[in-house]
């Protein structure tokens, strides 16, 4: 059970700090209960109230990935690829699907297969399919870059490395 002063990582909102556990009552509940009280850490205005006994809102707290997690995780995407769906909106509705659930192994799937894609083909990728490749990224890199302290900036080159991918032209 997430205690306060724990991070962890919040549905869209990424990175987030319990900043209290506590019982408060608002008007669409005027009995009260008890809520985590978080503050993502990217977004230094927003205050996010979880219910704790809500267990759909609760399951969407999990913890922020250890740097040893998120190297294991890297390593196991070589071996688990995403195939290419044909179809433009079957793939759209599919990689949206995945950017949804923010899972970071099915999100690294994602990016190693987009990558794979632009360096077979001689267009590169689709504008659609480029823009659905840096929003993975981006949420994988709040997280990674959190875990591994280092800049957002370098967890992209640092997956590439361990993925031996190489960089695509945008």
């Amino acid at each position: 059970m997430p205690q306060k002063n724990d991070y962890v990582n919040y549905s869209t909102y990424g990175i987030c700090k319990i900043e209290d556990i506590c019982f408060m009552k608002f008007d669409s509940n005027p009995k009260g209960r008890n809520y985590y009280i978080l503050k993502p850490v990217h977004q230094n205005q927003a205050t996010i109230f979880v219910p704790v006994d809500n267990q759909k809102q609760v399951d969407c707290m999990r913890p922020v990935l250890s740097p040893k997690e998120v190297d294991n995780l890297i390593l196991s995407t070589k071996v688990e690829n995403l195939l290419w769906i044909s179809d433009r909106k079957q793939r759209s509705a599919e990689f949206q699907r995945i950017l949804y659930k923010r899972d970071e192994r099915e999100l690294l799937q994602l990016i190693s297969c987009l990558y794979l894609k632009a360096k077979e083909s001689e267009k590169g990728l689709s504008a659609t399919d480029l823009r659905i490749l840096r929003k993975a990224e981006s949420i994988i890199e709040q997280e990674f870059s959190f875990s591994l302290k280092t800049s957002t900036q370098n967890i992209s080159n640092y997956i590439r490395e361990k993925l031996g991918l190489e960089e695509i032209n945008a």
